[in-house]
């Protein structure tokens, strides 16, 4: 008899991105397999929207960070510093980009010296708030586990080193897009993906009214590069559009539907904060 598959499913955190959107977080991401909670991305409000939908910070396995502009990495000290507090005991993994290690010991370990002398002159154990780094600086396979790997692709983005994430497990497979300029390696890397998770800021009109338009993603290119891949589900996140245009709340929607009518045989979502996929 055949093995039974692990649990896989996905939870946003964070639908949102740099700006303060009162009904969305910044970008967060949980894939759960099996026993693992991988975080991808740890945005603002991350941490409280991650204990709101369920997953208190000390139950994160994982975390991987697509790359390090701030909407993306702002609430990772705080993840780490609750998680300690609340009484995790282990090292956290933490993979992303070269940098990443800088980032931890100066936004966190330095940053918060006070606070930390003062837990542990109470009997805190630091060892334990301490993350186990892996800093990226090419594409290619991250982790291998008994249920589930994790291999990346680097795409164009602010001229950041940017990783695109994808898991998979026992012939299911989850792709964590990172914010992107449109790339037609894409296509592989998401190839008959059971479910994607794909920036679309906004649309090409709205993008050429900002400085930063150029590094993102069109409808009309996630609908061209997702039917292309035969990707299986599409959900769009990081809506910046929506902090600028407030007054139109389906502006979103009118994104999903420009996807759907590209890619037809795709279900398209377009993300909310607590939205859940079970694969």
């Amino acid at each position: 008899m055949a093995a039974t598959p692990p649990p896989l499913s996905v939870m946003i955190a964070g639908s949102g991105a740099v700006r303060a959107h009162p009904q969305r977080g910044g970008p967060c991401f949980v894939v759960r397999v099996g026993a693992r909670n991988l975080v991808f991305d740890c945005g603002r409000l991350a941490v409280h929207n991650l204990s709101r939908f369920g997953l208190p910070v000390e139950d994160v396995t994982d975390v991987f960070i697509t790359h390090l502009h701030f909407d993306h990495i702002c609430d990772l000290p705080l993840l780490l510093l609750l998680s300690w507090n609340n009484g995790r005991t282990r090292r956290l993994p933490v993979t992303g980009p070269r940098g990443i290690a800088d980032f931890l010991e100066l936004g966190l370990r330095q940053a918060y010296a006070h606070d930390i002398r003062s837990r542990t002159s109470h009997g805190k154990n630091v060892s334990y708030l301490d993350w186990d780094v892996t800093e990226l600086t090419q594409e290619g396979p991250c982790l291998e586990d008994a249920d589930f790997t994790i291999d990346t692709l680097i795409t164009k983005h602010g001229g950041l080193l940017n990783f695109n994430y994808r898991v998979r497990s026992a012939g299911r497979t989850v792709v964590v897009m990172s914010d992107s300029e449109p790339d037609p390696r894409i296509v592989d890397f998401c190839r008959d993906a059971d479910l994607v998770l794909f920036e679309c800021s906004g649309t090409k009109e709205f993008y050429a009214t900002v400085p930063w338009g150029t590094w993102h993603a069109t409808p009309e290119d996630v609908g061209a590069l997702m039917r292309a891949a035969g990707a299986k589900q599409v959900v769009l996140k990081h809506l910046v559009i929506e902090s600028f245009r407030n007054q139109d709340p389906q502006v979103s929607e009118a994104m999903a539907a420009t996807v759907r009518a590209i890619h037809p045989a795709a279900k398209v979502f377009v993300a909310a904060d607590g939205m859940t996929f079970d694969l």
